[in-house]
């Protein structure tokens, strides 16, 4: 399945939008619900399946319902990015385990349902990776029982769910998830690890930010693209 990924839509307008290449397009939740989800429902009645992106592990303090988080039993130390010295402003992670994150999320979830989505991509569910980054110490099943919920609530509203990243998840959380979204498995050489999805009959969506890598590792069909980190343009499909 070809796709297009736009969080940052800038000027963009619906219509720029549903010329997007490719049968899925990703966009931000947020950012295309307060113009009474007219994006959506566009892209929608354009014939594209519609994947709404939201942070399920991160409190990202310029939204609606960064209040609702309380510290630090909701959220804790500040997110970090991929790269040496690279941070996040605004964003900390979230405790996974927390009744209240949990209620936020099924919020969010219902709101996708409402607007039209079609699907969920909910990013930052890999707070264990990096000898748990995100600062707890749970076990890598919290984090899977965390992704295994989200599932549920999505298809308790009629949506499909993709894993973001995550990949050390795919074994406990497959019989949940519908695809998967991935950034840089090329880069860093794990694109081998979605031989499991591409067998279950699974899409993978790729990004790659620096290397321009439209090969396909034995056993693993992915769906490749090739974007700035601003993904703020259309384009750049293998």
């Amino acid at each position: 399945m070809s796709w297009d990924i736009v969080l940052n839509k800038g000027s963009m307008t619906s219509k720029q939008l549903a010329a997007a290449k490719g049968d899925a397009i990703d966009i931000d939740l947020f950012d295309n619900t307060d113009d009474g989800q007219t994006t959506i429902k566009d892209l929608a009645a354009a014939g594209k399946k519609v994947i709404c992106y939201f942070s399920a592990g991160s409190r990202e303090d310029w939204r609606d319902d960064a209040n609702q988080f309380v510290w630090p039993v909701d959220y804790g130390k500040n997110m970090t990015g991929s790269e040496p010295g690279e941070t996040w402003e605004g964003e900390n992670w979230v405790n996974v385990t927390s009744p209240k994150v949990r209620s936020i999320m099924k919020a969010r979830i219902e709101l996708a349902a409402k607007s039209g989505c079609h699907a969920i991509d909910p990013d930052n569910v890999d707070g264990f990776s990096s000898n748990h980054q995100d600062g707890y110490t749970f076990p890598q099943s919290a984090y899977s029982d965390y992704v295994n919920y989200l599932a549920d609530i999505a298809r308790q509203n009629n949506l499909a769910m993709g894993l973001k990243n995550a990949m050390d998840l795919i074994p406990a959380v497959l019989p949940n998830i519908s695809f998967a979204v991935n950034e840089q498995c090329h880069e860093f050489g794990e694109c081998g690890k979605y031989k499991d999805m591409t067998t279950a009959g699974l899409a993978v969506f790729n990004i790659e930010y620096k290397v321009k890598n439209c090969t396909q590792p034995a056993g693993v069909v992915l769906s490749g693209i090739f974007k700035t980190l601003a993904l703020d343009k259309l384009g750049g499909q293998c």
